[in-house]
């Protein structure tokens, strides 16, 4: 029997600039029959005790069980959610942060990253696929919060990567199979999606 994860906390990244592709934002883009929000969240559910939502704008998400929080350090792209994510879950050991424009998350490699997670000791644990490195799929210990708050006070620019280097990363690597490239797939344009619903 699967126990759910009660001391990490999932967390879905949806602040940006809430993109909107023909008038709809990227959140509420549906695949499936499910918009992006709907899908991420319940996929969520299936592995976390707690799904909570970062985003800027609240009005355009449903009136449902899921706490929502704002940035508190605007317009300064992944790294101003995710502190966001640290300071409201840090009565948690960890948290997983992923997008919302992230239509094929997979189940079972998010477990993989959990139970590499919990098997040793590191401050962030993303997954990577040769090089190529996922920060948007990925957990952060909440006792990095005060590391994070000074970097962001002292930044020249807000690129997670340089974060890294501040705290203990750790990388879990997966085979560069089409399945687990899938996976890390975020929507960017119209165009993609578009090609993504074709393809559904």
């Amino acid at each position: 029997m699967h126990i759910k994860q009660g001391n990490i906390t999932a967390v879905i990244l949806a602040g940006g600039n809430n993109s909107r592709y023909n008038g709809t934002p990227k959140a509420m883009l549906e695949i499936a029959g499910k918009t992006l929000y709907q899908s991420t969240k319940e996929k969520l559910e299936k592995i976390f005790c707690e799904v909570v939502l970062i985003t800027n704008s609240p009005e355009i998400f449903p009136d449902d069980d899921c706490k929502k929080y704002a940035d508190i350090y605007k317009n300064i792209g992944p790294l101003g959610g995710i502190h966001s994510a640290l300071k409201n879950c840090k009565s948690q050991e960890a948290i997983f942060v992923t997008a919302v424009d992230m239509p094929f998350l997979n189940v079972r490699i998010i477990k993989s990253i959990v139970t590499q997670y919990q098997a040793q000791n590191s401050d962030i644990l993303i997954p990577k696929i040769n090089s190529d490195i996922e920060p948007l799929n990925a957990i952060y210990k909440t006792s990095i919060l005060d590391e994070l708050e000074s970097f962001i006070r002292n930044a020249k620019r807000y690129a997670i990567r340089d974060f890294f280097e501040k705290v203990d990363t750790k990388y879990i690597d997966f085979e560069n199979s089409d399945e687990n490239r899938k996976a890390f797939t975020n929507i960017n344009t119209p165009n993609e999606y578009e090609l993504i619903i074709k393809e559904d």
